[in-house]
């Protein structure tokens, strides 16, 4: 009689511990971003991502599926951890990427790759590779994302009792001499204090207002007002191709150098622009009425200035036409295009 063999014994739930494997390398990468200022980490979300990576399966095949799976919800982790637009920005705005032509999206997709980074992410994939053949990197990860947890719990419990209260205290008990200039939040970079500071920007923002004299003199001599709109060019983007200091600017009366837009795209930033004579406003109050007095084109049409709006393309992108005249109060018509290339 032939005696049966006896079956491996079947492992229990938490003997079946499999470490991250290559997802080490997921996070190690994410570490390297982050320490150089990349990510936007979310320390929770990675934390509960590796515990469910983590979590012991008892079958082998169950283990290998959870690896299939879990790459979609990896790589949409990693999107949400950058300083990328997100997907409702990109859905909102999919009508005008769509008018972009291919050469211009291969333009885009060449500026946007960092071929250095590209280097450096290909070095630690060797280096783990490597690395990984006598060292279990998985506790290394797990003690580096319960750090940067620990470290994001702790941080605001330090926050100076000073703090707190300038945080808590009402805009409206500070002295009127400094409230309309001076920021008065400070401390930590946390949720609470960064809403503070900027609603007490806006706040003192809205106090802002330039006045106009009710006419120019009468021995004013006339003149002309040039205002140059530039899409998306900034004094460091001069400064990048060594213009910053071209004899141009000696030709300007006044030149601003030092100033904030606050905002990054060319139709908030000509809004912003065109309500000159008024504080800054939130991105969505832009797109709200505002008071006649803010708007800079008014203003000078009061002294007997006569306005004029000439564009190098339709101003249909973006409704780029229709946000000047809605929200900026530009009503000059556009001056013929005829002869531009």
């Amino acid at each position: 009689m032939k005696e049966s063999q006896p079956s491996a014994p079947r492992l229990r739930v938490w003997q079946s511990w499999r470490g991250l494997g290559a997802w080490n390398y997921y996070f190690l990468l994410k570490f390297v971003l982050l320490a150089q200022g990349y990510l936007n980490f979310d320390a929770l979300s990675n934390l509960i991502f590796a515990a469910v990576l983590l979590f012991p399966l008892p079958s082998l095949r169950m283990h290998r599926w959870r690896q299939w799976v879990a790459l979609p919800f990896g790589l949409a982790l990693l999107y949400h951890d950058t300083w990328l637009p997100g997907w409702r920005s990109i859905v909102s705005q999919g009508a005008d990427v769509t008018g972009f032509s291919m050469g211009y999206l291969l333009e885009l997709a060449d500026r946007f790759i960092n071929w250095q980074w590209i280097g450096v992410g290909f070095a630690l994939l060797v280096g783990y590779l490597f690395i990984s053949q006598w060292i279990r990197l998985t506790t290394f990860t797990v003690a580096a994302l319960l750090w940067v947890n620990l470290s994001f719990l702790v941080t605001p419990l330090f926050t100076p009792a000073a703090v707190t209260a300038a945080v808590e205290k009402p805009v409206a008990a500070q002295p009127a001499a400094s409230s309309a200039t001076t920021n008065t939040v400070s401390g930590p970079p946390t949720d609470a204090n960064l809403s503070a500071y900027l609603e007490q920007f806006y706040q003192n923002e809205s106090r802002r207002n330039v006045r106009f004299p009710d006419a120019l003199p009468a021995d004013a001599q006339p003149f002309d007002l040039l205002v140059i709109n530039i899409c998306s060019l900034a004094w460091a983007d001069l400064d990048a191709v060594n213009l910053s200091s071209s004899p141009l600017w000696s030709r300007f009366d006044y030149v601003f150098s030092r100033f904030n837009s606050a905002t990054a795209y060319s139709g908030p930033a000509s809004i912003r622009l065109l309500r000159a004579s008024c504080g800054q406003s939130s991105h969505h109050n832009l797109y709200q009425a505002a008071g006649q007095q803010c708007y800079l084109f008014d203003d000078l049409a009061r002294l007997g200035f006569t306005s004029q709006l000439a564009m190098d393309h339709t101003g249909e992108f973006g409704n780029y036409i229709g946000n000047l005249r809605d929200d900026a109060d530009m009503k000059s018509p556009l001056m013929s295009q005829a002869g531009l290339g």
